[in-house]
């Protein structure tokens, strides 16, 4: 991952919705929205988590479905707007 990088993972409710963005200083991308509604996991990105959170082991199913997809969605983002968002793509 990007030392320099202050990238966060977003999420935001619109009724029974979740919909997560990419934070890259004041500019935000949209990454996806779920139709499943958890409070524990709007109370955990509602705030912004960096995206070195995304890689930590976690027992709990959604927030492994949720982990997934954030990374999947991250490289499309990556490949789409040219950024280097991890370590990988920046040899």
């Amino acid at each position: 991952m990007k030392k320099k990088n202050n990238a966060k993972i977003i999420c935001t409710q619109e009724q029974d919705r979740l919909n997560f963005y990419l934070q890259m200083e004041q500019d935000f991308i949209y990454l996806f929205s779920t139709n499943y509604y958890s409070s524990l996991i709007f109370q955990e990105y509602a705030n912004g988590k960096p995206m070195s959170y995304l890689f930590r082991n976690c027992r709990k199913y959604r927030q492994q479905n949720i982990r997934s997809r954030a990374l999947r969605m991250l490289t499309y983002v990556e490949k789409e707007y040219h950024l280097q968002l991890f370590e990988k793509t920046r040899n």
